[in-house]
């Protein structure tokens, strides 16, 4: 029997196995029938009699969702109020903007949670059991989501207010996040280390094969030399929202009349020069084949983080990156 055969199916009362044998498809898995049937369940039997306590856990988890996106919009109000002396600031002023996106999206996914349930609860009576089980369960999930978004939230609130209120914080979070770029760009190097190295120290007949299966396009370096592309790309949009940081810094330090670190800029252009001469060795290092190959995903990857400003959103770089990465198989 087809689930669409089960709507006019009585499950109330039916183990849940054998609940499951009327509901399931070819297609379906047993092991989510279950566990979603499962929830409209007692003692291993479908009950209708078991909805109204499903309903009431699922409106539970839908109110913490709500309640932890109430507490995110209190805490973006209160970012709000401490960064009002540097509004002018673009870096700064564009965080908040960028911040204020995300809380309304999350409310926007909190108000459809209420609207679901509301149509569950007008189910509860008379709706087929199979159907209402499977919205409650993705009804929670949805609230489950939710609800860790706007944690995620309020924890970089939390720490972009103490960000504006600590100058000694923005120093030390600003020069990590440069160690952590120098890091990214040694493990980089290495790896540029590697394929310049392909094919070295052997003149034979062997050797000349070798060589000519590396330089495949569809080897293993030319795989390794793709995915080097795409991390000194995105490296290069890390070095451009760290100087547009450090600007922001230098010019709140001048305002509240600090010691600007004076340090951290000739540090960035020396990283800067270390990015450009690794995009060179990449460039020379490739095989024309391997260019030919990757060209068109590497350009349409470049063009879609040309498009992105500081402060970066790095969500928004992984997804990008992800859809444009090349295929490597």
């Amino acid at each position: 029997m087809t689930e669409a055969d089960a709507d006019d199916t009585e499950l109330d009362g039916l183990a849940i196995e054998r609940a499951v044998d009327i509901v399931g498809t070819a297609d379906a898995d047993p092991g989510e029938l279950r566990e979603t049937l499962a929830i409209v369940a007692e003692d291993g039997v479908v009950s209708r009699a078991a909805v109204d306590d499903a309903l009431a856990n699922a409106s539970m988890v839908v109110t913490t969702a709500e309640t932890r996106v109430e507490l995110a919009g209190d805490k973006l109000d209160n970012a709000r109020a401490t960064a009002p002396s540097t509004s002018d600031l673009a870096f700064v002023s564009d965080r908040v903007d960028n911040f204020d996106t995300r809380l309304a999206h999350i409310e926007t996914r909190a108000d459809d949670l209420g609207e679901a349930l509301q149509e569950v609860l007008s189910m509860k009576a008379d709706g087929d059991l199979y159907e209402i089980a499977r919205r409650i369960r993705r009804l929670t999930n949805a609230a489950t989501e939710v609800q860790q978004a706007a944690d995620d939230l309020q924890l970089e609130l939390d720490t972009f207010e103490s960000w504006l209120t600590d100058a000694d914080r923005r120093v030390d979070e600003l020069t990590a996040d440069i160690d952590a770029l120098a890091d990214s760009l040694s493990e980089l190097s290495d790896v540029v280390d590697q394929l310049e190295a392909r094919g070295t120290g052997d003149d034979s007949d062997a050797g000349d094969d070798a060589d000519d299966a590396e330089n495949d396009p569809e080897s293993e370096a030319a795989s390794r030399w793709a995915a080097a592309r795409v991390r000194h790309r995105v490296l290069s949009l890390m070095l451009t929202d760290l100087h547009a940081e450090l600007t922001a810094v230098q010019t709140w330090a001048e305002r509240e009349a600090v010691t600007s670190p004076s340090e951290i800029e000739p540090r960035l252009d020396e990283i800067q020069d270390s990015h450009t001469a690794l995009g060179e060795r990449l460039t020379a290092c490739a095989d024309p084949e391997w260019t030919a190959r990757f060209d068109e995903q590497l350009t349409a990857l470049d063009e879609a983080l040309t498009e992105m400003e500081p402060p970066v959103v790095w969500a928004d770089v992984d997804a990008v990156v992800a859809e444009h990465r090349p295929a490597i198989e």
